[in-house]
């Protein structure tokens, strides 16, 4: 099992950035591996529950000082192994 780290804080792509930097990086996660995403994007906690909802995966979110980090599960039997929904 893997574990990726993506840390999208200050980033100069705000509105959506933390789900584009998702994207960017699930298309290869093989199943059961997971990625924990790092932001102060504000519609992170919109986009990306969103996103993993439709998916059938698993995401874990926690607010820190500042920023948030959510852990996103893809399930070794996913429902759905589509990225490109």
């Amino acid at each position: 099992m893997r574990y990726l780290k993506i840390d999208v804080r200050k980033s100069t792509c705000p509105g959506g950035g933390a789900l584009w930097s998702l994207l960017s990086h699930v298309r290869d996660l093989p199943p059961g591996d997971s990625i924990e995403v790092l932001t102060d994007d504000y519609l992170a906690d919109t986009d990306i529950p969103a996103w993993v909802k439709r998916r059938h995966w698993k995401v874990a979110s926690r607010q820190r000082d500042g920023y948030a980090t959510f852990v996103i599960e893809r399930p070794r039997e996913a429902a759905s192994n589509r990225t490109d929904q």
